[in-house]
Formats: structure tokens, sequence, C-alpha cells
């Protein structure tokens, strides 16, 4: 890791500039503006827990997505807030921007830029850039469906302590998708980060999800999503570990 010192940047990349500049680039590069093709899913989150300790967390996410023949869009804005005891334990807003461009019905490249400010995992923001290859898998089958991609990635880090780092890294990513009965699916995805500069250092995200359709509207969601850092800033711990039920509403 090649590590530097810089100030912390006075204008963050906030995940809407991440979803407004992706907008724009579908309408220049998609093949029509057919308003059909995108799927739209909101999501809202909250939990609380009183007694010995008073704790809240509210989630929120937005996920758009647009498949067209040659190109696919898919555009991600989410955030995460947590206090205990009226002190704020928790802070992360994370935005992504995604372009597949197929080669046949299973393959695919892609370019990705994402962006997270999470200052209680001791950075403000992270930025990560990845160009990459992908293969779908059980293309034919409407319950099931399974994506491998990965690719070198490119990050970098203003740290909370006013330091700088950047790094090269591979980005892999799998997600899966079980639909088993008419209303109820099942999703697993896992992104790894390793950085080819240090064996020992690198993210994980995992999160297991299951949903269960109300109408063609509303769903409800459980979730557990854990975060690794192998090597976390001084005095935090490497894993964390979200469990979230939720309401869904597609649109």
């Amino acid at each position: 890791m090649l590590a530097t010192v810089a100030p912390s940047p006075r204008v963050l990349v906030v995940p809407a500039l991440i979803l407004g500049t992706g907008t724009a680039a579908v309408a220049t590069a998609a093949e029509n503006a057919d308003t059909s093709l995108w799927k739209n899913e909101g999501e809202l989150g909250y939990a609380s827990a009183s007694g010995n300790t008073d704790t809240t967390t509210a989630t929120a996410r937005l996920a758009s997505d647009r498949e067209g023949e040659q190109l696919a869009l898919h555009l991600l804005a989410e955030g995460r807030y947590s206090t205990e005891e009226g002190q704020t334990t928790s802070e992360r807003a994370h935005g992504r921007i995604q372009l597949d461009v197929n080669f046949s019905s299973r393959t695919y490249g892609f370019a990705l830029a994402e962006a997270t400010n999470d200052r209680f995992a001791g950075y403000e923001p992270r930025l990560q850039e990845s160009l990459g290859a992908g293969r779908k898998f059980f293309v034919n089958r409407e319950d099931l469906s399974w994506r491998v991609e990965g690719g070198p990635a490119l990050r970098q880090e203003w740290k909370a302590d006013d330091s700088y780092e950047n790094s090269v890294n591979a980005r892999l990513r799998t997600l899966a998708e079980w639909h088993f009965g008419e209303n109820s699916s099942l999703s697993e995805e896992l992104i790894w980060t390793p950085s080819l500069q240090h064996s020992d250092n690198y993210l994980i995200m995992n999160e297991t999800a299951l949903r269960l359709r109300v109408n063609s509207r509303l769903a409800l969601k459980t979730s557990v999503r854990v975060e690794h850092d192998s090597e976390p800033p001084e005095g935090n711990e490497t894993t964390d570990v979200w469990t979230t039920t939720s309401l869904l509403y597609s649109f």
C-alpha cells in the first residue's frame, strides 16, 4: 500500500452525485428511453431497543437497474445511522454505479465506481474504481440466477486522522438469487477486495437476504450483513455484523 499525507477533501463525494452522473450517462449510451426497462426498488428499515440500553438503527437504500440488449446500468445508494444512549455509533453512506457491456447472453465486461463515507470506520471518504469481466449462469432459468465477476481496482482513502492512502487491489464479486416460491426469494452476495501489494490486507462484505413479497409492489426483507476489514484503523474492530428487517417498495 502506498501512503502519503494529504488534506482531507472539503467536498465529499456524495452517493447521490454518482447516481446523477450515471443517469446522465445512460441517457446518452442507452439504446432507447423506454422507462419500462428500468427496475427500481426503495428500502427503509428501522430497529430500536430500550431497557438496559437505548439503541436505534435506521437504514435506507435505493437501487435502480436498467437492462438492455447491449448495455446494463446498475445504480445503488444506501445509508445507515445508529445511536446508543443518545450517542451516534454508526454513520455510513455508500454509492455505486456499474455499467455492463454484454458480449453474449452469458459474458460481459464492466466498469465500476463507488464512494463510501464512514467516519466511524476511519475514512471519509473511500473511493474505488474497477474494470473487469463477468459471467452469468442459469440464464435460461427463471427461478435461479448467479453471476461472478472480477478485475483490478484502484482505491483512494482519506483517513479520519487527515492522512491519505491509495492502493492497487483486486475486486471479486458473486451474487446468487433463488426464487423458491411465488412470493419468496433468497439472495447471497459476497464482495472480496484483496490488496495486490499486501496479501494480509483485504476487505470482505457478505450479505444474506430473505424476501417475502406482500403484493406486486411491497415486500418484507430480513438480512444479515457482515463487513470485515483485516487492517482497520487503531481502536476499531475488524468485523461488524448487522441484522436488519426492512420494507421494500418496487416501482
